[in-house]
């Protein structure tokens, strides 16, 4: 009979040991809950630093045997462990279990601790015993013989029980191996699981991994910003730190990279100081080398493309993809030739092909999530291919992937090339994504279960002739953590089952596996009509400002940053209306450092001229048309229209008048821009005209003229009725008896 450490019992203590053994998995079995909820308390939450894996084997190679025969020496498990406040007689017991076979057997190691029997477990050692850490990252070290064979129960060696007459003879793939730190008890203070990956040597057929390095802090706007400069607000100095040590390592690192930059992260960088621009300058280095490593073309902000074009915003799509090469321009950062994949973290709809068709790309990277079931996914294992998405309802006019013209990256020209039925598509893995931000306080231990889980996908299928490979890329707001970035570095540079590749070599390689199809796209990110029409208009004032200010003053670009900001994806509808607001207020704030000079002019004769002053606080030119009107003057069109050159802060305009009225009349006065699209000032000047017309003279005379006649008349009417009636009453009189 065999116990738990692999030892043979006595012959005469078989049924004694029997009943002892069953006694013990009684014990087992009562505390088995409790165990193994400790256990699962331990992987979620972790004591801050108290017991963390440092570093380790990331893979053992089985060893070879001599030439001149004999057994092969045993390869060796490495670790390097940090006990903080660890008691005194503690001791650290490593447990290995046996092979897993499948990927949702590692999932479930990975949330619930191993289960089972274990292969064998190390003799406890004293934790002071340990080794120092040879390079003084961590506090101590061992190294653990691994033997193919099954192990004694004391001792420091992990048989893997693989071997004949006790094992099939197949030893390679992924071993669950616990540590534990004990007291002088035995009672376990802490635990992890970690991995130990067996190799016979490189293989012939490694899995491909495309990491995607997201170069991005999220986007925060300013609800009232104080001008066009403030209106995104900064990263936070550990972003920033964690960005720039993260670019640093990249620099210093030879594995192939895919950097998703975004722009607007870069200009951050710039404006945090020496360590921001110095790792902008690196970037900028890393980017000129496509054959180990690419970035991709990118917007300013991260945007949800679908969303956009299901919006009806070809433009602002255009305009975010010129702004963004625009500044990749200006930090000398080069994006990979051709069109660039199109990588989207959350959610798609259909509306995903419209907006493919904008950019000019016919290869996606999207969350698994997003794909309806398809047998092929679940039969084969873990999806590890490339594979034609169809885009059936991105449109009737509808063309083969590939069809699609690709769009000036850097143009604000944009001729939107025809919807596509289908793309070239790749999935990122929501598990393998998720182990990015998994154990924030043990970053290698998250690191080794991530390669641990590209291993255990390579050995599904180690031996096909079809190349496999996935994408990795950090969920959003994923902070980059240097301890995490320099395991993964270190162990996928000559990793014997995985090979890191570019994006554009990822989708070039990895052999395809039919077609899927988007699943319903009950929650795919909108882009609200509302808010779509604000941002239109925004984008129409914008522009009219633009065509208003010569020379591209820095102005014009801060506002066009502050609405691009706005359509960032991990903002919500309520801040990128919030965000649209602030742009109005910022531009209406521009705006109002054009201003008329309140006036009242005094005309002594009916023609005349008038000052009009415009006053400006801007610190660039600004060009518009002056307009003026009133009901009570005559204007030549040249007085009532003419283009205006405000290059000082005050300039005066002569505007000739005919008043057709004495007394005090209003002239309205508008300032606009060149096309006459936007108002930028609008005036009111008091004319006061105190000449008298010759119409008034003449009209005034003939008045008189008609009185005096009308008086004469009417005198000598009245005269001759008096002596009529004086004649008549005589002849009455005479003729009285």
């Amino acid at each position: 009979m065999r116990d738990r450490r692999g030892e043979r019992a006595p012959s005469r203590a078989l049924v004694a040991g029997s009943l002892i053994l069953l006694a013990i998995l009684a014990v087992g079995a009562i505390g088995s809950v409790e165990a193994g909820g400790q256990l699962r308390a331990a992987h979620a939450r972790p004591a801050p630093g108290a017991f963390v894996l440092d570093a380790q084997s990331e893979w053992v190679v089985a060893p070879k045997a001599p030439k001149s025969g004999g057994s092969a020496p045993p390869a060796l498990f490495y670790l390097a462990l940090t006990a903080r406040g660890a008691p005194a007689g503690a001791t650290v017991e490593v447990i290995l279990y046996p092979r897993l076979r499948s990927r949702y057997a590692f999932k479930d190691v990975v949330r619930n601790g191993p289960r089972g029997s274990p292969l064998t477990s190390i003799t406890p050692i004293p934790y002071d015993s340990l080794e120092p850490h040879p390079r003084g990252a961590a506090a101590a070290s061992l190294d653990l013989p691994v033997v193919q064979t099954a192990s004694t129960a004391t001792g420091t060696r992990l048989g893997l029980a693989c071997a004949p007459p006790t094992g099939a003879g197949t030893c390679t793939g992924v071993y669950p191996v616990v540590v534990e730190l004990q007291g002088s008890t035995g009672k376990v203070l802490h635990r992890f699981t970690t991995f130990l990956t067996y190799v016979a040597g490189r293989s012939a057929h490694p899995l491909e991994l495309s990491w995607i390095v997201p170069i991005d802090t999220p986007v925060s706007l300013s609800p009232h910003p104080s001008g066009p400069t403030d209106g995104i607000v900064p990263p936070g100095a550990a972003d920033t730190s964690a960005l720039e040590a993260t670019i640093a390592q990249l620099r210093s690192s030879a594995v192939p990279v895919t950097l998703d930059v975004s722009p607007e992260t870069l200009q951050a960088l710039a404006r945090a100081g020496p360590g921001g621009r110095a790792a902008d300058a690196m970037l900028a280095l890393l980017s000129t080398n496509h054959t180990s490593d690419e970035v991709l073309a990118s917007p300013y902000v991260p945007v949800a493309l679908g969303a956009l074009a299901g919006a009806g915003e070809p433009t602002e799509i255009v305009a975010q993809m010129a702004a963004g090469a625009t500044v990749l321009r200006h930090f000398h950062v080069v994006t990979a030739p051709g069109p660039s994949p199109w990588v989207q973290r959350g959610l798609v709809g259909d509306d995903i092909a419209t907006g493919l068709a904008t950019v000019g790309a016919n290869q996606l990277v999207l969350p698994d999530v997003n794909l309806a079931s398809t047998p092929n996914a679940t039969s084969a294992g873990t999806w590890a291919s490339t594979f034609t998405l169809t885009l059936s309802h991105g449109g009737s006019s509808a063309s083969a992937p590939g069809s699609v013209p690709a769009a000036a990256q850097g143009s604000s020209a944009s001729a939107p090339g025809s919807v596509p039925a289908a793309a070239q598509a790749a999935v990122t893995d929501t598990w393998l994504d998720g182990q990015f931000t998994s154990l924030r306080n043990d970053p290698a231990l998250a690191a080794t279960q991530l390669l641990a889980d590209l291993a255990m996908v390579h050995f599904e299928r180690p031996n096909t002739a079809a190349v496999r490979g996935m994408v990795a890329l950090p969920p959003a707001r994923w902070i980059p953590n240097p301890v995490f970035t320099h395991v993964l570095l270190g162990s996928l540079s000559q990793n014997p089952v995985v090979e890191p590749v570019t994006l554009s070599h990822f989708f070039a390689s990895v052999t395809a596996d039919g077609a899927r199809q988007l699943a319903a796209p009950s929650s795919a990110p909108v882009f609200g009509r509302t808010l779509a029409r604000a941002v239109s208009r925004a984008r129409v004032r914008l522009s009219n400002f633009d065509g208003a200010v010569p020379g591209h003053p820095s102005v014009v670009s801060e506002l066009d940053d502050m609405l691009l900001a706005t359509e960032a994806e991990d903002l919500t509808p309520r801040r990128q209306a919030a965000g649209v607001a602030a742009f109005e207020h910022a531009l209406q704030a521009q705006l109002g450092l054009i201003t008329f000079q309140k006036s009242t002019v005094t005309l002594t004769a009916r023609t005349g001229w008038i000052p009009v002053t415009i006053e400006s606080g801007a610190p660039y030119t600004v060009i518009g048309t002056l307009s003026v009107s009133g009901n009570k003057f005559v204007l030549s069109p040249r007085s009532s229209r003419r283009t205006v050159r405000l290059d000082h802060a005050t300039n005066v305009s002569r505007v000739d008048v005919l008043a057709r009225t004495s007394g005090d009349s209003p002239l309205d006065v508008t300032f606009t821009s060149p096309n006459g699209r936007l108002v930028i000032a609008r005036g009111l000047i008091t004319v006061r005209s105190t000449a008298t017309s010759v119409a008034g003279v003449v009209l005034t005379v003939v008045a008189l003229a008609v009185l005096l006649v009308w008086w004469a008349r009417t005198w000598r009417s009245g005269r001759r009725k008096r002596r009529l009636r004086r004649a008549d009453e005589l002849g009455r009189r005479a003729t009285a008896p």
